[in-house]
Parts: structure tokens; sequence; C-alpha cells
């Protein structure tokens, strides 16, 4: 009972926590193995948004992907990536990817009531260590660690502070730090598996300390995995 009641519990603050600025994205980590190996991943999270993300191998080395996010309270993402790929021995691979990535976040507060809105640029780079399917077993595993840059242009509309109904607002030209971990698991047949993402992010400002980016600090994903090589 305990066990359940903190599950729940999780999974209402996820929800609750859906007027942000900024969650983690539940992006696939492809564990791309070779020349024209081709991952299309898509589905939606516990924090409202649905999801999808492409990874092509395009030789034996490099690989790119494409991602984008929609969800609730105007909130959007989108990322492009390219980088190395190497597979080892027991079907285990590494990734290194650097990229770029352009979103949108609105947070609500009740309290006053304001909004805290506006753009976001990401300049990241991200590792990837897994183990995927072999003539015995469909079943993948792995886990992604992506730092970087997070530049924001966020406007305070009565959010920190009681300005106006119509305004001037100020808006905040902020740097910050992202950490963003993540993992994931799939099960299912030889090309297409059922995934589960959970993934974790964290934001260190630079600039203007005293106010702070809503953003989650966890969410769930879950979604269908189609492999063609």
């Amino acid at each position: 009972m305990k066990i359940k009641t903190t599950i729940l519990g999780i999974i209402i603050s996820l929800l609750l926590s859906s007027c942000i600025v900024y969650h983690p994205q539940t992006i696939d980590i492809p564990l791309i193995s070779k020349k024209n190996d081709l991952r299309v991943d898509a589905g939606i999270s516990v924090i409202p948004s649905a999801h999808a993300t492409i990874s092509y191998g395009l030789t034996n080395k490099i690989s790119i992907q494409g991602f984008g996010s929609i969800g609730s309270d105007d909130r959007y993402y989108l990322q492009a990536a390219t980088g190395l790929f190497k597979k080892h021995n027991k079907n285990r691979v590494t990734e290194l990817y650097g990229g770029y990535g352009y979103g949108h976040g609105d947070a609500f507060k009740d309290a006053n009531p304001g909004h805290f809105f506006g753009n976001y640029q990401l300049y990241f780079a991200q590792f990837n260590y897994g183990q995927i399917a072999s003539e015995n077993s469909n079943f993948e595993i792995g886990f992604g660690i992506k730092s970087g840059l997070f530049h924001s242009s966020l406007t305070d509309k009565n959010y920190f502070n009681v300005y106006s109904e119509s305004g001037p607002f100020v808006t905040y030209h902020d740097n910050s730090i992202l950490f963003e971990p993540a993992g994931f698991i799939r099960i299912g047949g030889k090309r297409l598996r059922f995934s589960v993402n959970l993934g974790g992010a964290i934001l260190f400002k630079l600039t203007n300390t005293d106010k702070s980016i809503p953003n989650s600090y966890l969410n769930l994903g879950l979604g269908l995995n189609y492999r063609l090589e």
C-alpha cells in the first residue's frame, strides 16, 4: 500500500508540474549500430505532451537525429543532433551526440495570477550507452547523459512581481547549465517494441539566480519504437 501511495504521489506531482517552462524531454536513445540503421520512436509522457524521434545511421560511424514534442500550455520543443557511434561486443553500443534545441514554455501561477513565458535555446552534448537486441533476445536497455548551455528569453507577466494589467513587463535573458540524465527499456518483437523512458532535468542558473526557471525534475514517457536496418 505504501509503495502504491508513493507511486501515485509521484504521478500527481508530475501532472501538477505541467505549468512549467521546461521539462525532461523523452527523446529516444537510439543506439544506432551500423549504416542505414533507422529508429522511429513516438509516444506520450506523463507531463502532458506527445513526442516523436527519428534517428538514422548515415555511415558506419556517423548518425543523425531529429526530435519534436508538443504539450499543454503552449509548450513545444524541437531538437536536431549529429553524432558518432560504435558497436562493441555483446551488442553493446556507445554514442556521442552534439546538437541544438529550441523550445517555448509558459508557466502559470494561480496566486497572482501571472505568467512566465518565452523561448529558449539549448546547445548540448550527449553520451549514450546501452545494449541492443540480439538473435536470442529482443530486450534493449540503456542510458544517456545530456548537458549543455540553456539560453532563455522569458517575460515576467506578474509571475515574480506584480507590475500592472497591461505592462510593460520585464524580459529576462538568462544563461543556465542543463544536466539531463535519462534511461530506457524496450521490449517486444524483432522490429516493433514498446518503450519506457524515464528522464530527469536540473537547471543551474548563471544569471538572475534569485528568479529560478520553473521546470520539472522528472518525466516518464511511453511509446512505440520501430527499427529498420
